[in-house]
């Protein structure tokens, strides 16, 4: 008796394709997973087995920056319980990178073109209505990190000496 499986296997590529923009070669990473499901007694079976090695697949390829965490569609994971531990290990991924941005505050100005470079800093400056901006005021700048407090993180901010700082630091000396 022959199991069909390629219907399951062609699901799984259009349910990936509906949540992943990034380039990978999806061919490959299937065919991998498709040769780990060695034995199954049903294509239920099958479906079972297969899902659990594609998620271990793109969570170990995520881990190691194989692929990148801003080419995936969270609300279209949502959907779907197949993809939320995935779901889960790409907003950690997103949270991290959010931590190691850094603001730099010249004087009384912040400039946050390191925010904005990344996915979680760049939604909240848009929503904000600072998409257009790189150099926030003080005023400003209190309305993003309040918004960032409430996913209970802060952001580093350097402080850069202006240059009547510098200068008169370099009497001092």
């Amino acid at each position: 008796m022959s199991i069909d499986i390629e219907p399951v296997i062609m699901l799984f590529k259009e349910e990936f394709g509906k949540i992943f923009i990034g380039k990978i070669d999806i061919d490959q990473v299937i065919l991998s997973v498709k040769n780990s499901v060695k034995y199954y007694v049903s294509a239920e079976d099958f479906k079972r087995k297969f899902s659990l090695y594609f998620l271990k697949e793109i969570t170990i390829m995520l881990k190691n920056e194989e692929i990148n965490h801003n080419d995936f569609f969270l609300d279209n994971m949502r959907e779907s319980a197949l993809w939320q531990t995935l779901t889960k290990l790409i907003l950690a991924k997103r949270i991290e990178e959010l931590k190691k941005c850094k603001v730099l505050k010249k004087g009384k100005k912040y400039d946050i073109s390191g925010l904005r470079k990344t996915y979680l800093g760049n939604i909240i400056v848009d929503k904000l209505g600072f998409a257009r901006r790189s150099v926030l005021s003080d005023q400003e700048y209190e309305t993003i990190i309040t918004t960032i407090k409430k996913l209970k993180y802060e952001v580093p901010v350097t402080i850069q000496p202006t240059e009547t700082e510098k200068f008169f630091s370099d009497k001092n000396n």
